[in-house]
């Protein structure tokens, strides 16, 4: 579908295409006055000293919508600033509810990754908790559902955040490995398909050792500790036993200290695991490891290019078990191509029956540069978005009764449904550096290919990030300028 958009100021489009997308699912739009049969948007805003005009008309082939509004302004600066940009998107939204008839997103204006960060923010200034349900209902137009769901998810992590005494002391460690053996059909992670060894993971494993080596100094010299280490990918478990013994030698060599609690490896692909390496990362203090069927149904494994089948799942269960690594987490996906409620209740049994510590749900996003997305552009949109939502619904249902509580949320762009990614956990038993990566009050340091590095400034939670080169060899050829960067951003926090 083709939608239209004229916008004056153009710049309009940054503040409201998002909203737009969410009305019009799957939409391609296009900047410009329509054609009389397409699908067309126009918002308009103007200024004359403290008061703020807009008007907005919508109009397809079944109706047309007009709207206008006048504000008055507090902030009599630039005409796009934070509070006209607010008032903005509060009337399109309200206006794209009115022409579709129904409420275009269940989390109303909150289009962003991390919506938790809000109500923590509201918790931070006294609001109490039935007042910030009601904030996310009246102000930013969530449904009531999606308010609870925000409000239990940032009381249950919010004894995990950091004092602003403690961040400039304690961070947390990324490690991104940015090889997998293969590519999922729903992927566009920045990730290389491995096809030689040698001439690709050799080179970035060395830049990788330098990088560590470098940091890890630094934070020593500063007396800096690791609370959480997370590595990722990728699939990290495609190193061979022999470096991935080597990586875990050097991680407790420069960043492991008694204030270390967590560490994570995301072996996402059971078929890259083996007893050896299980055993290797149990002797090196892994605590925590991921098992990622996404599926427990042999087609749809088959049909999303995974090497693996659930017997391999349950054999790579078992070998974590038997290694001794304390948490184990699984993650599944709702919304994979010909799954339906049949298939979310038989993958939530088998999962249960393996007792992981945490589970987490994602829902599908059709992103860009993903197989899938250049296959499935179209297809009936509206039975899709049900029964995704069903199958959120049903695992929130199961995992609840099951003893999991919601502990850590995030959206993403292109979402099925527009739904969330939930990780859900049994007390005792949450990913510290999960919460402390989506709630953003924890440097993180990011190391490796493809990844991101936050830098917290205590003192007002402001953050600046910084990103890797996604491409290994091109990480490997610039590591040294990306030590420095993370070195001086980590002087000027400290």
């Amino acid at each position: 579908m083709l939608v239209y958009c004229d916008f004056k100021p153009e710049q309009l489009y940054t503040t409201l295409h998002e909203l737009i997308r969410l009305a019009f699912p799957g939409c391609r739009i296009i900047l410009g006055s329509s054609p009389q049969e397409e699908a067309a948007v126009q918002v308009k805003i103007s200024k004359e000293k403290n008061k703020l005009f807009i008007r907005g008309a919508i109009k397809d082939k079944n109706r047309e919508t007009v709207k206008s509004e006048k504000h008055l302004l507090l902030d009599q600066g630039e005409v796009l600033n934070h509070e006209s940009k607010w008032l903005l998107r509060s009337f399109t939204y309200r206006l794209l509810c009115q022409h579709t008839g129904s409420n275009i997103n269940p989390y109303g204006l909150l289009t962003g990754v991390r919506p938790v960060k809000l109500v923590h923010r509201l918790l931070d200034e006294g609001f109490a908790p039935a007042k910030i349900e009601h904030i996310l209902q009246t102000d930013y137009f969530l449904n009531q559902d999606k308010a609870a769901l925000l409000l239990e998810v940032a009381l249950n992590n919010r004894p995990f955040l950091l004092s602003r005494e403690q961040v400039g002391k304690l961070l947390s460690v990324y490690i991104g490995i940015p090889f997998c053996p293969s590519r999922c059909y729903y992927c566009s992670f920045p990730a290389a398909v491995l096809s030689n060894y040698q001439q690709q993971v050799n080179p970035f494993l060395e830049a990788l050792h330098y990088e560590i080596t470098r940091i890890g100094e630094f934070l020593q010299e500063q007396d800096i500790a690791v609370q959480s280490i997370y590595i990722g990918g990728g699939t990290p478990t495609v190193l061979s036993e022999r470096d991935l013994e080597s990586l875990l030698d050097l991680l407790q060599e420069r960043f492991i200290s008694p204030l270390t609690q967590e560490i994570t490896v995301e072996a996402g692909r059971p078929d890259t695991l083996s007893p050896l390496k299980l055993k290797l990362m149990q002797e090196a203090g892994v605590n925590r490891i991921c098992v990622n069927p996404q599926s427990m149904n042999d087609s749809t494994l088959q049909r999303i290019g995974r090497n693996h089948d659930q017997k391999g799942v349950l054999r790579s269960v078992e070998w974590v078990r038997s290694a001794g690594i304390k948490k184990l987490n699984m993650d599944l996906i709702v919304g994979l191509p010909g799954e339906s409620i049949p298939e979310y209740l038989y993958t939530a049994e088998k999962i249960l029956q393996l007792d992981p510590d945490n589970i987490t749900v994602h829902t599908l996003a059709r992103k860009r540069g993903s197989l899938m997305a250049e296959a499935e552009a179209t297809g009936d949109i509206k039975n899709r978005v049900s029964q995704v939502q069903e199958g959120v619904e049903l695992f929130s249902t199961r995992l609840r009764a099951a003893g999991y509580n919601p502990y850590y949320m995030y959206r993403q762009k292109y979402m099925s449904a527009a739904m969330e990614n939930i990780g859900y956990a049994r007390p005792a038993d949450e990913c510290i550096y999960n919460i402390q990566m989506m709630e953003e009050r924890q440097t993180i340091i990011g190391l490796g290919g493809g990844a991101a590095s936050k830098f917290i400034r205590p003192d007002d939670w402001r953050l600046s990030s910084s990103y890797q080169p996604k491409d290994p060899s091109a990480y490997a050829g610039s590591v040294e300028e990306l030590v420095k960067r993370k070195v001086d951003k980590l002087w000027a926090l400290n």
